[in-house]
């Protein structure tokens, strides 16, 4: 626990023994530890040096702790200290690297992110800094889960999403509660199969993107892209890929531009519709909706019938001539 501090886990032990012993000597640490008096000794020279315990002086030398809360906050200071200046530091550097004019803004720049935990921080971070849009394809694999654990907050803070999802993104068990969640907060969403690629891009200046893509292999390459013309294609492809996606609404809303003509669908059933232009089957489907997929190809019979149609092609064509999808 004390590590960020610069105190390891064997001088930790030792503090820990201190703390619950007062005047305690090397001897009695060496015994209870197992551990060399030299070992022991160090340890207890580098934590009288952080402050944390004083020696008491007599026929055998003895050790006792300092107030805790005291010792640590002090540490804690000096920490933030530290970091106050590498923050100054690091704003010094990047006025140097703006005056001979390389402006990462202006110049394209691509790193390549290796492994699940460095991809997994950016990720997060590029949305973290995101000010005003975030875009995104989203198809499996993924290196957390389903769930983006960022998305919420910034949303909250103001912050426009637009993502396009592949079928089998929205495959998983919960996969569609949780979508709809995200809509209810202000996500928008569409559908569309045949989803190229993974990516998330930011305010239309930063991009990650896999090398590799292979649905039943983990990520394990990805390039972070910024300031250059291939964020600018990426932008194009988007847009282009959103005009042809199918809409999402949240269970509890309509589309606010949607005719209203006689016989219109329940929320529910737009949202059947809009799975199945989709292209999700119907197992998909139907453990998304919590029912059988007998149960389900019933309730599409009846939903057939009120759209008039014999097919899921004459379906989809009836719906989007109704503004339903």
């Amino acid at each position: 626990m004390l590590e960020v501090l610069g105190i390891g886990a064997f001088d930790e032990r030792i503090y820990r023994a201190v703390l619950a012993s007062p005047g305690i000597t090397v001897q009695e640490l060496v015994a209870r530890s197992g551990e060399s008096s030299g070992r022991i000794q160090s340890s207890l020279t580098r934590l009288q040096a952080k402050g944390l315990i004083n020696r008491l002086w007599g026929r055998s030398p003895r050790w006792t702790a300092t107030s805790p809360g005291t010792a640590i906050r002090s540490l804690v200071r000096g920490l933030q200290g530290e970091l106050d200046r590498i923050t100054d530091t690091a704003e010094e550097l990047e006025t140097a690297f703006r005056a001979v004019g390389q402006d990462p803004d202006d110049i394209g720049q691509f790193e390549v992110l290796a492994g699940p935990e460095v991809l997994a921080r950016w990720y997060r971070q590029v949305q973290q800094e995101a000010k005003d849009e975030v875009l995104t394809f989203d198809r499996p694999p993924y290196v957390l889960d389903y769930r983006n654990p960022v998305q919420s907050d910034r949303l909250r803070d103001g912050v426009r999403y637009r993502t396009i999802y592949a079928p089998e993104a929205l495959q998983h068990e919960g996969a569609l509660d949780q979508l709809d969640t995200m809509l209810q907060v202000g996500e928008e969403a569409r559908v569309l199969p045949g989803l190229p690629f993974k990516m998330v891009l930011a305010d239309q200046r930063v991009a990650i993107m896999p090398l590799h893509l292979h649905l039943h292999q983990p990520l394990s390459r990805s390039v972070l892209i910024r300031g250059s013309t291939m964020v600018v294609a990426l932008v194009e492809l988007f847009e282009r890929m959103w005009r042809e996606a199918v809409p999402m609404y949240p269970q509890a809303a309509a589309p606010v531009s949607a005719p209203e003509p006689a016989g219109d669908l329940a929320p529910e059933e737009r949202r059947l519709l809009a799975l199945l232009a989709a292209g999700l089957k119907d197992d998909a489907i139907a453990r998304q909706f919590g029912t059988s997929p007998r149960s389900l190809r019933r309730r599409l019979r009846h939903l057939f019938d009120e759209l008039n149609a014999e097919t899921r092609f004459q379906a989809g064509v009836q719906a989007r001539r109704r503004g339903l999808v």
